[in-house]
């Protein structure tokens, strides 16, 4: 077999165009929809007041089979109103999984909790239930799972849990636009559902968050929240601005209309890709949960294990399979406890006393599980691989063979 690309051989395939196309493109109905809001004149966000991120707000809650849906700034934003909404500050505990992007924890911060920093299950990348009962004292309040990358967190475990317990259940769902639970949208079964539509997700309009939630009396108090803390319901809680604009709400609203159609193709390609890796050695795909009927993603992520490749660390798979496809191959987010981007302890405004920063600084939290999958485990690539054809997904299988092939002149090269 021809070396490896990193080595100087051809590479299996070059799929890097993928990287170029937005997988729900739609630009003449975004187009459309933006000069719809720009005709208007009807800018800005307020409750009921025309603009098309109402049209949006509608068409989301339907889609996810969700009561109420309200369009927010963003989704770190969208958490903070969740937890607000809840009544959730000072003297509480959220339990966060280890493995996420820092705004997860962030948010729990930003309301002066403490994110309880809970290890990751290896077959899913998710927070581990077991982890989470472990977890819980007489302080915890509310669980946020986030769905990450390719993969729905354990949903009947986790509702068990938080019901036992007398606990609210936040799902993170920013990776997993259209992903159904039992034929339910994401982000619906929780107490609250919160989305980003940030520039790098699988749907996106640059910023703009979204919550869902079945209780009309927390929507209400998100409406508040998000608006100023204007009374809406009869409910008015001190708040700020977090309204999203109709320009952000045109973009989504035609990238929904792709989603619908497009969702279950993706889902499909994420089975696909994950037969790829069944029969080859040292690799596997992430487990999914039994109650998963459509399953779309932030990206695609899978299991690798160095033992089976004579040592080969994890780097050098990830940087020669990148070589091999023309697609960068990652790992995860930094587990929280090291992350470069999460240091709470370190922001004046956390400084509420010697036994609140303490609380909240990451370096106190152990997650072997999630370094191990961090340093060693994860591959991981973004949403543009689900545009690939089934010969396309084959080329995962090539280049992972010829790695395997090779291993023992990647090892020698230290590449």
């Amino acid at each position: 077999m021809v070396k490896p690309a990193i080595l100087g051989g051809t590479p299996v395939a070059d799929l890097s165009y993928m990287k170029s196309r937005r997988i729900l493109e739609n630009p003449d109905k975004e187009k459309e929809y933006l000069l719809k809001v720009f005709d208007t004149g009807i800018w800005n966000h307020w409750n009921n007041n025309g603009n098309l991120a109402g049209e949006f707000e509608a068409l989301w809650a339907e889609y996810n089979t969700s009561k109420y849906c309200s369009l927010v700034t963003n989704g770190t934003h969208a958490l903070q109103l969740a937890l607000e909404a809840l009544d959730i500050g000072y003297g509480d505990e959220v339990i966060v999984p280890g493995i996420t992007w820092q705004a997860t924890a962030g948010a729990v911060c930003d309301v002066n909790a403490v994110p309880i920093l809970t290890d990751i299950n290896k077959d899913t990348f998710c927070i581990d239930a077991n982890m989470v009962e472990k977890a819980i004292t007489s302080k915890t309040r509310a669980i946020i799972c986030v769905h990450l990358y390719n993969r729905l967190s354990d949903l009947d475990s986790l509702l068990k849990i938080a019901e036992r317990h007398g606990l609210w259940l936040i799902e993170d769902c920013s990776h997993c636009h259209g992903s159904k639970f039992k034929g339910k949208g994401a982000g619906s079964l929780g107490t609250f559902g919160t989305y980003s539509f940030q520039s790098s997700k699988l749907m996106q309009c640059a910023e703009g968050g979204a919550v869902l939630t079945q209780d009309r009396e927390l929507y209400g108090r998100i409406m508040s929240l998000r608006n100023c803390g204007r009374d809406f319901d009869n409910i008015k809680i001190h708040s700020g601005n977090y309204r999203i604009t109709g320009f952000q709400a045109a973009v989504l609203i035609a990238q929904l209309e792709v989603l619908k159609s497009k969702a279950a193709y993706i889902d499909k390609m994420g089975h696909v890709l994950d037969d790829t890796l069944d029969s080859l050695p040292g690799v596997r795909p992430l487990s999914r949960n039994s109650g998963t009927t459509c399953q779309t993603g932030y990206g695609y992520a899978f299991s690798y294990s160095p033992e089976n490749f004579d040592g080969l660390p994890a780097g050098i798979f990830r940087s020669a399979l990148s070589a091999e496809l023309g697609l960068e191959f990652t790992s995860t987010y930094t587990p929280l406890n090291m992350s470069e981007v999460y240091y709470p302890h370190l922001k004046r405004r956390h400084h509420l006393g010697r036994n609140y920063l303490e609380s909240i600084n990451p370096a106190n939290y152990k997650l072997p599980s999630a370094l191990d999958i961090w340093l060693n485990r994860a591959v991981v690539t973004r949403w543009y691989i689900f545009n690939s054809s089934v010969k396309e997904a084959s080329y995962l299988s090539d280049a992972i063979s010829k790695i395997y092939e090779h291993r023992k002149d990647l090892i020698k090269r230290g590449i």
